[in-house]
């Protein structure tokens, strides 16, 4: 039987995770507009993308 305190163990420091969010969230936000491609535009909404550095895929942007 797994306890409590040994599931705990895996989980990562919250405070480092909450901090290096919020940096990568940030940084999201400082990106420069030329670096975002409208995708879609509509009278009420524009969604931009710009392919990821992370992961394989795209940020979106509403």
């Amino acid at each position: 039987m797994i306890t409590q305190e040994k599931e705990m163990e895996g989980l990562p420091d919250a405070a480092a995770f909450a901090t290096k969010l919020k940096n990568t969230l940030i940084q999201y936000h400082s990106i420069e507009d030329d670096k975002w491609r409208v995708v879609k535009k509509t009278k009420d909404v524009t969604i931009w993308r710009k392919p990821s550095e992370e992961f394989n895929g795209h940020l979106i942007a509403v």
